[in-house]
């Protein structure tokens, strides 16, 4: 009789084997070293005078060691914009998992605009206004990436609003919604609403209070 071929075990891999090398550990804390290299030249260059020299500079580095992980500056300024994204979106799925269905919209509007208050640098960031109020795009595939991270996050308010109010325009809403938070968040850090003695938080709570009532 034929024997049965039996299939060897996988052998496994030890905890050695699956930890990143020391190699790759390097290369991780150098890009993560760039990474924040970028971000304080485009706050005070501006993605339009910032160079991948300035950058290298500001790292402690060679331009050269820029190039295995960034091919250009606006390949930097995206991969800044979509881990802000990414964070945001996490953050605000998180926020609305736990939210009360009366108080969705409420709840993950606050949400989005706690995020930004907390951190005015990547607001400044993802309204491009490392470079004045001028429109920019870092070229057609990099901008199509990060348009549907930020619509991800445009989507989350909507899903708020849709638990708050069943069967409202949710796109239009949405929208409105994310208009909204990005004026009074601009007024915010501009220091306008200061000056105008008003609170953001106030105006907020008014808005959502607003919305809740709508039919």
């Amino acid at each position: 009789m034929q024997s049965i071929p039996v299939d060897e075990p996988v052998p496994l891999l030890s905890p050695e084997a699956t930890r990143p090398s020391h190699a790759e550990r390097m290369g991780a804390a150098r890009r993560v070293l760039i990474l924040e290299a970028a971000q304080r030249v485009f706050a005070r260059d501006g993605l339009a005078q910032a160079s991948l020299r300035a950058i290298a500079r500001e790292a402690g580095c060679t331009t050269g060691a820029i190039y295995p992980w960034f091919g250009s500056k606006e390949a930097l300024y995206a991969a800044l914009l979509e881990t802000s994204l990414d964070r945001l979106r996490e953050h605000l799925a998180q926020t609305l998992a736990q939210a009360q269905d009366a108080t969705a919209a409420r709840t993950v509007a606050g949400a989005f605009y706690d995020y930004y208050a907390q951190r005015p640098a990547e607001l400044s960031l993802g309204f491009y206004l490392f470079q004045g109020l001028a429109p920019r795009g870092l070229g057609a595939e990099l901008d199509r990436g990060l348009n549907t991270r930020l619509t991800l996050c445009v989507t989350l308010l909507g899903h708020g609003l849709a638990r708050t109010r069943p069967g409202c325009d949710v796109v239009l809403e949405r929208m409105q919604m994310f208009t909204y938070l990005s004026g009074l968040l601009l007024l915010l850090h501009t220091g306008r609403l200061k000056s105008l003695a008003q609170n953001a938080e106030t105006l907020l709570d008014a808005h959502c209070r607003n919305l809740e009532t709508l039919p």
